[in-house]
């Protein structure tokens, strides 16, 4: 059941709790704009780390690749023979693409 209050009730209340209605009201907007702000700079913060990590990465990426190629495991291809054959595996295996 929904109980709705008139205006003198609602000043009641509010006297009771020291607070008036523009003082809710500006609370409410001080809270929203915080909110608003502190996810506007997590989303900051998190567009700067990934910049930083195509920057280290594109730094790096010849490391990374010869690290990959000596992996004993061979976990990752690095220079496969589709790959350096230029074969187009979308519609069968082992295609070559006609130049």
């Amino acid at each position: 059941m929904k109980t709705t209050l008139n205006k003198k009730e609602m000043d009641d209340l509010l006297e009771w709790f020291g607070l008036s209605d523009k003082e809710i009201n500006i609370t409410l907007e001080d809270e929203i704009l915080n909110t608003m702000d502190k996810y506007y700079n997590e989303q900051q913060e998190h567009e700067q780390k990934k910049r930083e990590f195509i920057r280290l990465f594109k730094e790096c990426y010849n490391d990374i690749v010869k690290f990959m190629e000596l992996d004993p495991q061979k976990r990752v291809p690095v220079n496969c023979y589709t790959c350096i054959k230029g074969m187009d595996l979308t519609k069968q295996y082992g295609k070559p693409i006609k130049k």
